[in-house]
């Protein structure tokens, strides 16, 4: 471990000290500052998601990354060290990350959920092994420094400290980009993903085959175990998914590829033996026109069913999207609109949802749900400030229903994230984020408003 626990205890009195005096958050964004400046430069140890893009061209697609992470700048603390000759130890990677994650949910009928965590991963991948073979594992921690929880959600654990050795694999490259990678490992598929939102990502046991390209992805295999972002446990899908002791595992199938230079096209489905099949696809039309015009149509559907024994209930319903991005330069415009059939609810157990509406509380995919969103989104390299970004969301959701027919009151949520995350100098890597979201579903007790403040940081050790 590193002197990270007595660091965060040294500024988590701080900012108690602080917050007591002021009664705002001026003093979290002063430790949050403070931290950053003691230890060093930082990274987010997860997907980027959300990040104001620089141009419409790269406004995230839910198959744009089949397992594939972003790589973020980080201090690196050794660029030589034991081994350098062989490629096994050469080429391998050794990052401690930190992040403290300060969150706040209140209702209509006053607060609902605040709480202060701090975590660290320790993770390692190696280089390869007879030009083949290459191994991978990380450990995450997260302590919770003060909670308060004053309505707990049905099915919600408490907050508590996490120990976990959530990611163990063994990969073997195959020529032309073709792959076999087993065990605890991430997953960035649509309805199968990391989810990395609060303090330890969603990760997966699983066992399959991937193809990894620019015109043509491809992947394959059998999902095993999932565990949740706030559990060390392991579980088969089948529970995962909401049956007590169901050992059912999930099948996957999925490929995407270019049609035409400007053309791409994808689609995954995941079966899960005896409670129910998910089948999405994607279609995207993305041209820039000069260096400064881009724009990107897009289009996506969802069927899911239940199959087999009907474990989770006899359902059938769809979901449909469609998304225009103009850029400008830095600046991003989106349209979205998308609808849910009136067969059920979209059911996603094993992680987030890739619908162009969803928000940052609420996914806008209940049974017969009609959403419209509209986006703004602001990168300000061209304007030599390329560590700052923020992403404006407006989505309003109608029609939709209970199981029993009944309907609902129309939903709508404004949400807005600012990023800080410099590419260069003394504070590279470093990664600042300050979300909020205020959300309306037609009652006070529905009703949530959230503000979320993430701080990460990653030293690369070899």
């Amino acid at each position: 471990m590193s002197p990270t626990p007595s660091l965060f205890s040294l500024y988590w009195t701080n900012y108690r000290l602080l917050a007591h005096a002021t009664g705002s958050r001026l003093g979290l964004c002063v430790v949050v500052f403070a931290f950053c400046a003691e230890v060093g430069n930082a990274g987010e140890y997860g997907r980027a998601e959300n990040v104001a893009p620089e141009s419409a061209e790269d406004v995230q697609l839910g198959l744009d990354e089949l397992d594939e992470e972003l790589e973020l700048p980080a201090y690196t603390l050794a660029e030589d060290g034991f081994g350098r000759e062989y490629p096994f130890w050469a080429d391998s990677q050794l990052s401690l990350n930190v992040r403290a994650f300060d969150f706040d949910r209140v209702t209509g009928l006053g607060p609902l959920e605040q709480v202060f965590e701090v975590g660290t991963e320790l993770a390692f991948e190696s280089g390869k092994f007879d030009e083949r073979w290459s191994v991978g594992a990380s450990w995450h921690t997260s302590s919770v420094l003060n909670d308060r929880i004053d309505e707990k959600q049905p099915g919600a654990p408490e907050p508590a400290d996490i120990s976990v050795l959530s990611r163990t694999w063994l990969r073997y490259d195959f020529p032309n980009n073709w792959l076999l990678s087993l065990y605890r490992q991430d997953f960035n598929l649509p309805y199968l993903n990391r989810l990395d939102i609060r303090m330890i990502p969603n990760t997966h046991e699983g066992y399959v085959v991937k193809h990894l390209g620019d015109d043509f992805e491809f992947i394959a295999g059998h999902i095993a175990k999932f565990k949740r972002r706030d559990s060390d446990r392991f579980v088969p899908m089948g529970e995962a998914a909401g049956v007590a002791g169901d050992k059912s595992g999930t099948e996957i199938l999925g490929a995407r590829g270019n049609v035409t230079p400007l053309v791409n096209v994808g689609g995954i489905v995941l079966h899960t033996q005896d409670l129910f099949t998910t089948a999405y696809a994607e279609l995207s039309f993305k041209q820039s026109f000069d260096e400064a015009w881009a724009i990107q149509l897009a289009a996506q559907g969802t069927r899911q069913f239940s199959n087999g024994d009907e474990r989770i209930g006899n359902f059938d319903t769809n979901f449909w999207g469609a998304r225009i991005a103009l850029s400008y330069k830095g600046t991003v415009l989106k349209l979205a609109r998308t609808g849910t059939g009136r067969g059920g609810d979209i059911q996603r157990p094993f992680g987030g949802s890739p619908a162009f509406t969803s928000s940052m509380i609420f996914d806008f995919d209940r049974a017969g749900e009609q959403a419209r969103r509209i986006g703004l989104s602001q990168n300000f390299a061209d304007f030599d400030l390329p560590a700052v970004s923020f992403v404006a969301t407006y989505t309003d959701g109608r029609g939709a229903i209970a199981p029993d027919g009944t309907a609902f009151p129309d939903s709508k949520e404004i949400a807005f994230t600012a990023d800080y995350q410099p590419q260069r100098g003394p504070l590279k890597g470093l990664w600042l984020r300050v979300r909020w979201a205020d959300a309306d579903r037609g009652s006070p007790a529905a009703d949530r408003k959230d503000l979320r403040i993430i701080i990460n940081y990653s030293l690369n050790m070899l």
